[in-house]
């Protein structure tokens, strides 16, 4: 297997991405999965190639008709002399992690899977999600920041979260339709203890952001938010 391929090759389909779905988090992905495999007898090779492959085909970059057959993972594994077995665990993997699948109760089983899942929703909060929201917030130039007046949906389904041009769909908004629940779906215990942490400083900059501009009211939503999911 030639794993610097797989990476040249991936490389040349994000390097250029403005949305926060670059190489960078690819990278990030990819060592925090390694981190997060410890001692537990995971196929590093599987984990690997899962988190290099999982956004080469991202729906959000590609259409949906990529996402649906991974051409791009498909190929390029080919091309860089995985073996079959491997590409098969690796293709499970990506068809099975992704938030708008955890939406839909679809979740990867195998440690590999669990892995590489956690170590891509870690990217998506804490102190680099904060970046990477606002970066694809701003490259998708249709998107408002913030509007004081338009509140969150928060029980959306995969197809309405998936929707462009959701009048809810911004910036701030994307903290409480995803990221505040992304703590609750770790897979692992090392990456629900990551992302207790990551929770945190966001909840903190969300006060922050509120209190500097007066929003009693958003701050109080905030707070009853987070006090009904732990006694959810």
């Amino acid at each position: 297997m030639n794993i610097d391929l797989v990476i040249k090759k991936v490389r040349e389909l994000l390097d250029s991405d403005k949305t926060g779905h670059g190489f960078d988090h690819v990278e990030r992905v990819w060592k925090t999965a390694i981190k997060l495999c410890g001692e537990d007898k995971a196929d590093k090779d599987v984990v690997a190639l899962a988190a290099l492959l999982h956004d080469v085909d991202d729906y959000k970059l590609f259409g949906q008709e990529y996402a649906d057959n991974l051409y791009n993972a498909v190929r390029i594994m080919k091309d860089a002399g995985v073996v079959p077995e491997k590409q098969k665990k690796v293709i499970e993997i990506i068809k099975n992690m992704g938030y708008s699948k955890a939406l839909k109760g679809v979740r990867p089983v195998s440690l590999e899977g669990r892995i590489v899942s956690d170590a891509d929703m870690l990217d998506a909060i804490g102190a680099i999600g904060i970046v990477r929201t606002l970066a694809y917030a701003l490259a998708r130039c249709e998107t408002v920041v913030f509007d004081k007046d338009v509140w969150p949906e928060l029980n959306l389904s995969a197809e309405e979260y998936k929707k462009s041009g959701r009048k809810s769909d911004n910036f701030i908004n994307h903290f409480f339709e995803k990221l505040l629940k992304i703590k609750d779906i770790m897979l692992t215990p090392e990456g629900f203890a990551e992302a207790e942490k990551r929770h945190k400083l966001m909840v903190d900059f969300l006060y922050g952001f509120f209190d500097e501009q007066r929003l009693d009211d958003w701050s109080a939503f905030l707070s009853d938010f987070e006090t009904r999911k732990k006694a959810a």
